[in-house]
C-alpha cells in the first residue's frame, strides 16, 4: 500500500535479494572493505523491511480491535497507533538525511566570537548544551571532548566534541553557523545588556575506509605539539601530548588533546583534517576551504543563524526556519529537537525548490 510506496519496499526487497546472493558467493571476502560495505547496505535494507512489517502488523491489529469493539483492545490499539505515529515522524526525519555523510558521527567545534568574556562564557554554555543533547539522544551517542582551550577570565576560547553514533552529523548540520546570545551580563558591574557570539563548525566523523580516500602530502601539514590544557592541579598534562595540525594550502587548523598519547592525538587530528577536505571536495567547494577553517569563523553581528534572548524577554528563534520557543532554559539544557526537525524540513524544501527552478 502507501507505506510500501513511501519506503520503496519492492526495490529494497530486490536489492536485499541481490546483496544476499552476493554475500553467499565464493570469494566474497577477498575484498574485506567491499564485503563490509555490502553487508552494511544489506543490513540497512533488512532493517527497513522489518520496520515496515511491524508497522503494517500494528495497523492490522488496530483494525481488528476496532472491529471487535472491546474497550480494552481498542485502548491498546490506540496506544500502539500513537507510538506508530511517533515512529513514522522519526522515520520521515531520517529520510530527510540523505547527504553523503549524514549517517556518520560528527566532530562539532565551538569558537568564541565577538563579545569578549561574555562570548567565551557563551561558547561554554553551548558546549554544555550540545553535550546534554548528545548524551540524552535516543541513539545513545558516545561523546568525547576532543579539545578545550580555556578562556582568560571565564568560559572557553574553543572546544571540540566528537559525537560518535548514527546520524549525528545529519542532525547537527542544523547547528553549523553563528549563535547569538542577548542577556544581562554577569561580567560587568552595571549588569548591562550584552550581545555575544559563538561559532559552530561541523565535520563528519570518518571511518578508516573514507579517510583513506583522501591523500594529503606530509609537506602540506604543519604539526605542532603543546601541553594539554586543563583547570590546573593534577589535571594539567606535564607532557606535550596535545597536537595542532595546520593544512598549509588552505589554512585549515584542527587541535586534539583527548588521548594521552601524542601519536594518537596526531592521528585523530589528521583524520579531522581529512574529514573537512573530503566534505569540501564532495560539496565542490575545494576553492572555498579557507572559508571553513577552524580559526576563521565570522561569529559577529548580522551572521547569526539563531538568537537566544534572555533579557528583556525570553525567546530562542532560528533566523532560517522561523522556528521559535520561549523555553530558553530547556533549549540550553539540550532540547534541540524542534530546531533540528524544523531545519531538516526547511532544508529539504529549499532543495526541492532549487531542483524545480533548475528543471
Amino acid at each position: 500500500g502507501e507505506t510500501g510506496e513511501l519506503l520503496d519496499l519492492d526495490r529494497r526487497r530486490a536489492a536485499a535479494g541481490e546483496l544476499e546472493a552476493q554475500s553467499a558467493s565464493e570469494g566474497f571476502w577477498e575484498d574485506a572493505d567491499a564485503a563490509e560495505a555490502t553487508l552494511r547496505t544489506l543490513a540497512e535494507h533488512r532493517a527497513v523491511l522489518e520496520q515496515a512489517a511491524r508497522w503494517e502488523a500494528a495497523v492490522e491489529d488496530a483494525k481488528a480491535a476496532a472491529d471487535l469493539e472491546e474497550a480494552e483492545l481498542v485502548e491498546e490499539a490506540s496506544a500502539a497507533l500513537a507510538s506508530l505515529d511517533g515512529e513514522l515522524d522519526a522515520w520521515e526525519l531520517r529520510s530527510l538525511m540523505g547527504g553523503a555523510h549524514d549517517s556518520c558521527g560528527a566532530v562539532l567545534t565551538l569558537t568564541a566570537g565577538a563579545g569578549g568574556v561574555d562570548a567565551q562564557d557563551w561558547a561554554e554554555m553551548l558546549l554544555r548544551m550540545y553535550r546534554r543533547w548528545a548524551e540524552g539522544h535516543p541513539s545513545g551517542y558516545r561523546v568525547t571532548l576532543t579539545e578545550r582551550t580555556e578562556g582568560e577570565e571565564a568560559g572557553i576560547k574553543s572546544a571540540a566534541l566528537t559525537i560518535d553514533g548514527p546520524y549525528a552529523y545529519g542532525h547537527l548540520k542544523a547547528e553549523r553557523g553563528t549563535h547569538r546570545l542577548v542577556r544581562l551580563s554577569p561580567f560587568n558591574a552595571a549588569n548591562k545588556r550584552q550581545t555575544s557570539f559563538a561559532g559552530v563548525e561541523l565535520m563528519p566523523l570518518l571511518g578508516e575506509e573514507e579517510a583513506g580516500r583522501v591523500e594529503i602530502p606530509p609537506a602540506d601539514l604543519e604539526v605542532t605539539t603543546m601541553r594539554a590544557g586543563g583547570a590546573g592541579g593534577q589535571n594539567v598534562n606535564k607532557v606535550e601530548t596535545a597536537v595542532r595540525v595546520r593544512h598549509l594550502p588552505s589554512g585549515l587548523v584542527v587541535r586534539c588533546q583527548q588521548e594521552r598519547s601524542q601519536a594518537r592525538n596526531r592521528e585523530i587530528a589528521i583524520s579531522m583534517v581529512k574529514a573537512r577536505m573530503l566534505e569540501a571536495m564532495e560539496a565542490q567547494r575545494v576553492d572555498e576551504l579557507a572559508q571553513i577553517r577552524g580559526e576563521a569563523i565570522a561569529a559577529e553581528w548580522g551572521q547569526q543563524i539563531r538568537s537566544y534572548v534572555l533579557a528583556p524577554y525570553k525567546m530562542v528563534k532560528d533566523a532560517r526556519t522561523g522556528h521559535e520557543t520561549p523555553q530558553v532554559q530547556s533549549v540550553l539544557d539540550g532540547e534541540l529537537g524542534g530546531f533540528i526537525d524544523a531545519y531538516l524540513r526547511w532544508a529539504a524544501a529549499a532543495e526541492r525548490d532549487q531542483r524545480a527552478e533548475g528543471s
